[in-house]
């Protein structure tokens, strides 16, 4: 998450304990909820060097996957001025690593993504409002065996359901590189704290009502219900169960514990150009 302080990270415990330490659960313990496993720690690179990790998801176009994450995670930048984030650092990622779920439930496998070529092009895909990046990049995976995906989706129903402040969303991730064993994300949640179909900044934005941390950068975000409220005056109640809307992106804060959720209603339509 993009903070004052940036995304600094303990860059020592966090490699020791989340890449190369991996602890294994018990393949007898089930997951509960999808989400656990669509949320990925993952970690930038300049060749050797680590520096810095976030929080990842899947997305699958019509011809392949991608990782998606925010922008200031791969280049290290703010996306609306272009400044470095850490002046006495001015370095970017020239790749990353992500910690997938192997074919094992509870098994993890470590791929690695070249986000620059030689002659210094991206290798991921970039989006703008403007003169400003979209805080989201789409990075297509060139190796995927071995690995099971599962894919955060768009559902079109969200679009007719009436969000409200005081909704509570859920956002899914690794603050401060911290995970849930095996190495799943951890929960957290805020309640919408902006009026949800009113931008904020000038972008397709709501605030969140929640206390982020570093790493929780690119996490995706979910609202989690039993009763659907709709938009043409209807309403239903699930029962004995919840249901689950990807409604955006965790992006930064703006202090005074409010960060700042990239709308997944806008985010479908940079995603239908993906190849």
């Amino acid at each position: 998450m993009l903070t004052a302080k940036q995304i600094c990270i303990n860059k020592k415990w966090i490699t020791a304990i989340l890449f190369f330490s991996l602890f294994r659960e018990s393949a007898s313990q089930d997951i509960t909820r999808i989400e656990s496993v669509q949320s990925l720690y993952v970690e930038t690179f300049i060749n050797s060097d680590q520096l810095g990790s976030g929080t990842g998801f899947i997305f699958k176009s019509k011809s392949r996957s991608y990782l998606i994450t925010n922008w200031h995670v791969v280049t290290r930048k703010n996306p609306v001025t272009k400044e470095w984030l850490y002046k006495d650092s001015p370095i970017a990622p020239n790749k990353i690593k992500i910690l997938h779920n192997s074919k094992k439930l509870g098994d993890y496998i470590i791929k690695e993504e070249i986000l620059v070529d030689k002659s210094n092009k991206i290798l991921f895909k970039e989006f703008r409002i403007g003169k400003e990046m979209v805080d989201v990049v789409a990075i297509p995976l060139q190796d995927t065996s071995g690995v099971s995906i599962y894919p955060v989706t768009y559902s079109g129903e969200l679009d007719s359901l009436v969000l409200q402040p005081t909704d509570r969303l859920f956002v899914l991730g690794f603050p401060r590189g911290l995970r849930s064993a095996p190495s799943l994300p951890i929960w957290k949640s805020g309640l919408i704290a902006s009026e949800p179909d009113i931008d904020q900044e000038g972008k397709p934005i709501v605030w969140l009502d929640i206390e982020g941390f570093p790493g929780m950068s690119g996490s995706p975000v979910y609202l989690i219900t039993d009763k659907m409220i709709y938009k043409n005056g209807s309403s239903s109640q699930l029962m004995g169960g919840t249901k689950s809307f990807f409604v955006g992106v965790f992006s930064h804060d703006r202090g005074s514990n409010v960060g700042a959720v990239w709308k997944s209603k806008f985010l479908k339509e940079l995603f239908s150009y993906l190849e």
